[in-house]
């Protein structure tokens, strides 16, 4: 039976809580193998959860804005966790997953920017946090679905997935290895703390926001053997080669005489930004390109022959 089903939903649930094995429910006594979904919905004053070995699975939302969780082990009984699960459980700072999880579905940790350990058991098939990289990989695909403050993403890793880094604010720095081929929309979204993004040459496809609201950065590299990207004349920035659009700046940004477009919040929240020169190759400015620049006092726009639009929000 369902612990929801079970029990009810009750949105006082607060410290310390014990699912039991079984539960009696008019005079019949029924194993707890699941955890029903939104069965701990927004029970912000639950700190610590207890998952006996009966439990099958773990419903979607179930343990959604749990803000003050703090630590999950996920039994080796388990064998899905829901959509959702633990999203916005930011107070967690530890995660143990058994080896018997087989599906962790959409967005199950997502938003749990505290984490700093993240522990797949070695006997998992499915995922795995090989060479003790405090991250969630999916194991056939090589895909990093979820990082932490402390993560350090393995040399085998191709692929680092949607919201995987998103806000972890005491990220100083990260390597991207060279076989990563994608990095996903808001992979990093919000990581303020760090200081420098480096690119490697295997990197092909950056998604949307990426790297938006990294304010802390004033230095990029995109390695000269991208096909793809590049940070020209030591710019500074990630640039769309094809295109010749400036996807990614920081505090020390040069626009290079060559970018044609500037896209949205290129440069979004970059703080330390305190003067840009728009050069006359440049006929577009994306929304929101330079909202936020609190300290942005000087603008040049060099005169050219092509008319320059700056895009409005819609």
């Amino acid at each position: 039976m369902s612990y929801s089903e079970a029990n009810g939903y009750k949105s006082e649930y607060k410290g310390v809580i014990k699912i039991p094995t079984t539960i009696d429910n008019n005079g019949i006594s029924y194993s707890v193998t699941s955890i029903g979904d939104h069965a701990f919905f927004n029970c912000y004053d639950l700190t610590s959860i207890e998952i006996p070995n009966s439990v099958l699975s773990i419903g979607e939302y179930a343990f959604r804005a749990c803000h003050y969780l703090t630590s999950v082990e996920i039994p080796n009984s388990v064998l899905s966790i829901g959509n959702n699960s633990f999203q916005y459980c930011d107070g967690l700072t530890s995660l143990n997953i058994g080896y018997s999880v087989k599906n962790i579905g959409n967005n199950a940790f997502q938003f749990c920017y505290g984490l700093t350990s993240i522990v797949v058991n070695s006997n998992n098939v499915v995922y795995d946090s090989r060479n003790s990289c405090n991250a969630i990989i999916e194991t056939a695909t090589n895909t990093l679905i979820l990082g932490c403050n402390n993560t350090i993403i393995p040399n085998s890793v191709t692929s680092i997935s949607d919201y995987s880094f998103y806000n972890c604010v005491d990220i100083l720095s990260v390597t991207i290895p060279n076989g990563v081929t994608s990095i996903g929309n808001s992979a990093f979204y919000g990581c303020k703390k760090m200081l420098s993004i480096s690119i490697p040459k295997s990197v092909i496809s950056i998604g949307d926001y990426a790297f938006y609201n990294c304010s802390g950065v004033n230095t990029i590299i995109v390695n000269g053997e991208n096909p793809v990207f590049d940070s020209r004349d030591n710019s500074n920035t990630i640039i769309e080669t094809s295109s010749n659009t400036l996807i990614v700046g920081c505090n020390n940004s040069i626009i290079p005489n060559s970018v044609t477009s500037i896209d949205n919040y290129a440069f979004y929240n970059c703080g330390g930004l305190t003067s840009v020169t728009i050069p006359s190759s440049v006929t577009k400015i994306g929304q929101f390109a330079f909202a936020g620049c609190s300290n942005l006092s000087k603008v040049i726009i060099k005169e050219g022959e092509k008319s320059l639009s700056f895009a409005t929000p819609t």
